[in-house]
């Protein structure tokens, strides 16, 4: 009897180690399976995150018309910063870089022509002077950092004043829309 009790136990303990043997690998995949669960669960917290600010992020539209100034505005339903704006070409090469300090639900930032004629110097069509700058603004909605990029092209246009003088100005029109002066322009 004691020798049958004592073959069950070392059977027992022969059946667990083999049993814990043969279960390591089962074990260490739901170690990774749980681990790659945890790294998919902050994937998607910070998807949601960028999505949240994604429908949050200011919408830029161009206002003003030349020769009075045009300004480029920035609205959001919640409040934001503005803390640079990058002048671009029309393929990406930064040209220069204006420091602001701009902050609200709304917020305009006058076109300076100065840096507009920079941009137009390095690449514009030979031909007429017109060309294509992006605007990369640097916003701040909450703890998220993020880059705005607007596309504008550039018409050079020339109107005779009094007295015959003529005065030259850079019309920026949101490709997106079509001004009622060209639009009339291309009925004709």
């Amino acid at each position: 009897m004691f020798l049958a009790a004592t073959a069950a136990i070392v059977g027992a303990i022969i059946g667990a180690v083999i049993t814990w043997r043969l279960g390591k690998r089962s074990r260490d995949l739901a170690s990774q399976v749980s681990s790659t669960q945890d790294h998919i669960a902050k994937l998607e917290d910070e998807y949601s995150r960028w999505e949240f600010v994604r429908h949050l992020a200011p919408r830029p539209y161009l206002t003003g018309e030349p020769p009075e100034t045009q300004q480029i505005v920035l609205e959001s339903e919640d409040e934001f910063r503005v803390s640079s704006v990058d002048y671009l070409t029309g393929s990406g090469k930064p040209v220069a870089r204006q420091e602001l300090q701009l902050q609200g639900k709304r917020v305009a930032l006058r076109i300076d022509d100065q840096f507009v004629r920079s941009v137009l110097r390095i690449e514009s069509n030979p031909w007429d002077g017109s060309g294509v700058i992006q605007f990369r603004f640097r916003t701040q909605l909450g703890d998220l950092e993020k880059d705005i990029v607007f596309t504008t092209s550039v018409l050079p246009e020339i109107k005779l004043g009094p007295h015959g003088r003529m005065t030259e100005f850079r019309r920026l029109v949101d490709p997106r829309s079509l001004p009622a002066s060209m639009s009339s322009a291309l009925v004709n």
